[in-house]
């Protein structure tokens, strides 16, 4: 007769018998579940719109309406069934120009992957409902992401057109040109940023770099130098670095160009005058300017510009924020501009298209960007300049 074991764990049963197979299957299983999950997780709504367009069904007409008036074709029905699409579709279905849901539903489109149509979003919003600096800044930035840059220029113009003395638009028409390789272009928008802002020292160094870049990849490389040395004069103590010294080195050798940034020191008399006249020398050709610490650039008279033998392109028109408004000038580049004893060379200049703005006796106003490479105090009797240590 068989008696059990209490110390047998088996409790008189057979052990169980597990050969070397049954892990490696196991293993096998969860791997290839975890490979279905992810491949679902990733493609699983190319699927699910194969599915909906096997068997499809018309959008709900409700919704083609809101479809139509933003100029977008329909969105597959699992997409806009999704709780937070449908909830915008719905806003907008009772409300076309709602603007809040007008922006939410175009920021969702782009988290769907619906860029290009977010884009005609934005811009039905500003031509349909009412116009809108805000939507169309927003479609510029899709479509220059999309590499689009044709449609991201027009849309970019009808912004300006819009909001003609906004920097920031002018900055963004800039880097769409940059990269279209609309060099001059670009060029122009970026010198337009400096001019309509009042205070430069404020600019990200996008700004001067993209004019410099810009320069470069025309092979202008003396030209590539004058931006730089803007930047630097802004804020010397975090611009004034080695790696903007080498690249400016650098054009120097390519362009062989010498550049002399500031030298020399010097004093004159104010005689307590509130306009500061000086006796200002540009190319070797001496003119009576107004010493305006406001003024973003040297501006000069179109007749003093053709003295000092100025390269002018009608071309390089750009926009300038000044006392009496937005007004126009052409950018260039002077070679020297010197005042009694400081002198300093590739200076950013421009030349006013309204020779009356500076009046009959006045050639030009002494700006930052020949200040701003000095210390520069003003006293009650005179007004000191000196290169800054």
């Amino acid at each position: 007769m068989l008696t059990a074991d209490p110390e047998d764990r088996n409790g008189g049963r057979l052990p169980t018998r597990r050969g070397w197979l049954a892990p490696i299957v196991r293993t096998l299983i969860i791997f290839a579940a975890l490979c279905v999950g992810i491949w679902f997780y990733i493609y699983g709504d190319r699927i699910i719109g194969y599915v909906d367009n096997a068997t499809y069904a018309a959008p709900d007409p409700a919704l083609l309406a809101v479809y139509q008036h933003f100029g977008i074709d329909p969105l597959p029905n699992v997409v806009a069934g999704r709780a937070t699409m449908a909830n915008y579709l719905d806003m907008l279905r009772r409300e076309h120009c709602d603007w809040n849901a007008v922006y939410k539903f175009a920021d969702e489109l782009q988290k769907q992957g619906y860029r290009r149509k977010a884009a005609k979003v934005f811009i039905a919003f500003s031509n349909k409902c009412k116009p809108s600096n805000v939507a169309l800044s927003a479609a510029v930035n899709i479509l220059g992401d999309l590499s689009d840059f044709d449609e991201a220029l027009k849309i970019s113009n009808d912004l300006i057109a819009m909001s003609p003395g906004m920097p920031g638009y002018y900055f963004q028409r800039a880097q769409i040109r940059e990269s279209a390789k609309k060099y001059r272009d670009a060029i122009d928008d970026y010198y337009s940023v400096i001019g309509l802002t009042d205070n430069i020292a404020i600019l990200n160094g996008t700004v001067f770099e993209g004019i410099s870049n810009s320069y470069r990849e025309l092979g202008q490389y003396c030209e590539a130098i004058s931006p730089l040395q803007l930047w630097v004069s802004t804020n010397p103590d975090r611009n004034d670095t080695a790696v903007v010294h080498g690249i400016i080195k650098e054009y120097e050798n390519k362009g062989k160009c010498a550049s002399t940034y500031a030298t020399g020191s010097d004093r004159f008399p104010t005689q307590g005058k509130n306009v500061i006249l000086a006796k200002v020398s540009i190319n070797g050709t001496d003119g009576t300017f107004i010493v305006d610490t406001g003024a973003s650039f040297v501006a000069v008279s179109k007749v003093f510009a053709t003295r000092a033998k100025l390269q002018v392109d009608g071309n390089n028109g750009i926009l300038l924020q000044t006392a009496n408004g937005v007004s126009q000038a052409t950018h260039t580049t002077a070679a020297t501009v010197k005042v009694g004893r400081v002198e300093a060379s590739d200076i950013t200049a421009v030349v006013l298209d309204n020779d009356a703005a500076l009046g009959g006796e006045v050639d030009g106003l002494l700006g930052r960007s020949f200040l701003s490479r000095f210390d520069v105090t003003f006293g009650s009797r005179e007004w000191r300049i000196e290169a800054k240590d």
